[in-house]
């Protein structure tokens, strides 16, 4: 076998290891999500009538984020336990969210963020063209629709501008996703097919917010009328 079937089929394994951390955490956050709204319902209700408990959900998951980016590569263990922290984490948080949706739309917003997240890995995975620079445009315009979601939300309230950040999100994470699935062909090429565990905890993060972030796009967009 020759040194670029090697590098081939090392890559290959590196993006199973990846999206088999991915699964995991997407199905600890569903699993989680589902026991609060159907068995402990009680969970979410103590958190909904918690302004600063719910808002302290929210800055650990933040913290936890940025924890796992310094210390995903020197420590994998304490990466896999800080990623699955999160997830349940994000399962608890994103219950109250659901929470506002039917389940019919619940469902068509999770189809098709599954089926764009799927496209949009793809075309990062085997595409030749460098997404370096849509990449970076992309998570620029992320900045100014996170600004444009706070102004809407604390001053112009409206649903019209709130329907197209929305779509805007569905836009801008569809390019983030093909951005991050090549960044992990680069990382790897860059460290010779030594990436460990650890970095590809981290990878299966960016693409666990890739998805989540797609899929409550999504939810938003069916669910405009409910």
């Amino acid at each position: 076998m020759n040194n670029g079937a090697v590098a081939s089929v090392g890559l290959n394994k590196f993006y199973s290891k990846i999206y088999a951390f991915l699964a995991m955490g997407i199905g600890v956050s569903a699993l989680v999500s589902y026991l609060i709204l159907n068995v402990y319902p009680v969970v979410l209700k103590t958190l909904l009538s918690s302004v600063p408990l719910f808002f302290g959900l929210w800055i650990l998951q933040i913290g936890l984020v940025f924890f796992l980016g310094v210390k995903a590569q020197k420590n994998p263990s304490l990466a896999i336990g800080g990623f699955v922290a999160y997830s349940i984490l994000n399962g608890v948080t994103i219950s109250a969210t659901l929470l506002m949706y039917a389940q019919a739309t619940v469902v068509s917003a999770f189809v098709s963020a599954a089926a764009t997240f799927g496209a949009m890995s793809l075309v990062g995975m085997f595409t030749k063209k460098d997404l370096s620079a849509m990449g970076h445009a992309a998570y620029s315009a992320l900045i100014g629709i996170i600004i444009a979601m706070v102004i809407n939300f604390f001053f112009l309230r409206s649903s019209a501008v709130s329907f197209f950040i929305s779509i805007l999100m569905v836009l801008i994470f569809a390019g983030i996703t093909a951005y991050d699935n090549q960044k992990i062909r680069t990382v790897y090429n860059q460290s010779g097919g030594q990436a460990g565990t650890g970095i590809a905890v981290f990878f299966a993060l960016q693409l666990y917010l890739d998805f989540i972030n797609l899929f409550l796009a999504f939810l938003r967009i069916f669910g405009k009328n409910n």
